[in-house]
């Protein structure tokens, strides 16, 4: 990817290959907001905070949801990265 120029003078150029990057890599829903962060399984529940989880099913839940938080938060920092790597600083 390009570097962003100090006076931001290759602007189009520098965004236009980020989108390419990000789009190639299948993660523009997280540029778009149509890829959000999945809702602990508490949440779902309406339960309050400092909810532990009883049963299997529930710990079942919550394990499901801590590895696709996990990739969702990975992804998510791949995009910030792929945006603030050619910024200048």
């Amino acid at each position: 990817l390009p570097k962003l120029t100090h006076n931001g003078q290759n602007w189009i150029t520098y965004a236009s290959s980020v989108l390419c990057a990000i789009s190639d890599k299948g993660l523009m829903g997280f540029l778009v907001g149509s890829e959000r962060r999945p809702i602990h399984p508490a949440q779902l529940e309406g339960c309050s905070e400092g909810w532990t989880p009883q049963t299997d099913n529930e710990r079942a839940e919550v394990v499901a949801w801590q590895t696709v938080d996990q990739s969702w938060t990975q992804k998510n920092a791949t995009v910030n990265y792929t945006i603030i790597s050619g910024i200048p600083d």
